[in-house]
């Protein structure tokens, strides 16, 4: 009995879920439809021959089809799909079997039932139909009544359907109660598959997370100790990554592509640590050695972050934010769309934040000098499309009132 009750507990436990749901109350709603068209043929040959006592079972397929179309296909209640269809064939082929439709033969659509059920429904009302036709053909057949049968069944056929439908029931009974038992232990791998797989990426996100703030702390900081290096030009790092940011947005670019960008900005000047102080902070003009030095920031950058793949867009930055448009840059020559466009970008806002700011040698140019300038770069130093946005920007005002504006002393 302990085995029975853990067989009827499985074939209770509903195997259709999630993606499987969706495609057997598409399957059902198949089934429903080809039913009621059925109904309608039978109906309209039925009327046609003058068959009215064949009508009840007729108009039941009709009915039956259209209403398992609706529950399953338009309202998604499979359980009230699932009755439907039970009582339907409850109904219609122990009216087939007393009236004996088709001089008989009709009774063996019976045996399908059983079948379909279980696949297409459920293994407990496949068992529920066997066993209630099993009881129903033992009774009319094995009774008393099979007198009331006999003109249109054969001695053979009444003593036989009986034990051949209840051979069928239990081979059927056995394979489909193995195949919902193989899909319960399917589903439930496949939901604890998701659980861990959900559990392993909560972990990961979280560690990614982690690993994410622990990067963005350590680029702030690496940016805090480039612009301490100059205290003339302290903060300059996070004033081109701001107006860098601006002009990505003016331009269209997507969020991904902006926060990418604001922190490679940060770290486009990381190479001036292998600048010596006394020539970053000297007033006066720099030689040409000292001069060389000041540009090998450039490749000294690209060096240090080219060591870590995740840092490979930063590194494009600082080796290429001091390319020129016209190829006259350094330290390659790339010119045109050649240079990547975080570096285009970057080399606007460089240039108008180091033309914005006080320097040790100057003081910050007027903005009428510094528009000036941008233009007269437009297509040579810098990308002309790049520079009509960041201009675009300029004119505005939108540039003043970013965070990366406050504490200038240029004479505006």
């Amino acid at each position: 009995m302990k085995a029975l009750r853990k067989v009827w507990k499985d074939i209770s436990t509903p195997i259709y879920v999630g993606k499987r749901l969706k495609i057997n109350l598409l399957a059902l709603t198949i089934v429903s439809c080809f039913t009621a068209l059925l109904g309608a043929v039978l109906i309209v040959i039925n009327l046609a021959a003058a068959r009215y006592a064949a009508l009840i079972p007729s108009v039941a397929t009709f009915l039956g089809g259209v209403a398992c179309a609706l529950l399953a296909g338009v309202f998604k209640k499979r359980e009230l799909a699932i009755l439907v269809p039970t009582a339907f064939c409850a109904v219609a082929f122990t009216y087939y079997t007393i009236m004996g439709t088709a001089d008989g033969t009709a009774v063996f659509w019976s045996f399908l039932m059983p079948i379909g059920l279980c696949y297409f429904v459920s293994v407990k009302y496949g068992l529920i139909i066997s066993a209630y036709y099993i009881v129903f053909y033992s009774v009319l057949f094995y009774t008393p009544l099979r007198q009331y049968v006999a003109q249109y069944y054969s001695e053979m056929v009444m003593n036989r359907i009986p034990i051949l439908f209840a051979s069928l029931a239990v081979f059927n009974a056995i394979a489909m109660i193995q195949y919902h038992r193989m899909v319960l232990a399917d589903n439930e791998y496949t939901e604890r598959l998701d659980r861990e797989v959900a559990e392993h990426t909560k972990t990961i996100t979280e560690q990614a997370k982690r690993l994410e703030i622990k990067n963005q702390e350590t680029t702030l900081m690496l940016a805090r100790v480039i612009d301490a290096k100059d205290s003339y030009t302290n903060g300059h790092s996070f004033r081109v990554s701001v107006y860098a940011v601006a002009l990505a947005r003016k331009l269209g670019w997507s969020a991904e592509e902006q926060s990418a960008l604001h922190w490679e900005a940060l770290l486009h000047d990381i190479g001036k640590v292998g600048v010596p102080d006394l020539v970053l902070n000297k007033p006066g003009r720099l030689t040409d050695e000292e001069f060389h030095a000041v540009k090998s920031h450039t490749e000294v950058g690209a060096e240090i972050l080219q060591g870590s793949p995740e840092l490979s867009g930063a590194a494009d930055v600082a080796l290429y934010h001091h390319e020129r448009y016209d190829g006259k840059g350094y330290p390659t020559g790339l010119a045109g769309k050649n240079i990547p466009a975080f570096a285009r970008v970057v080399s606007i806002a460089d240039s108008y934040d180091a033309m914005y700011s006080d320097r040790i040698y100057r003081k910050g140019l007027p903005k009428d000098v510094i528009r000036s300038e941008l233009v007269k770069g437009s297509g040579t130093q810098f990308d002309p499309d790049y520079v009509k946005a960041f201009l675009e920007l300029f004119d505005s005002g939108e540039l003043d009132k970013l965070d990366g504006g406050a504490g200038r002393s240029a004479d505006d």
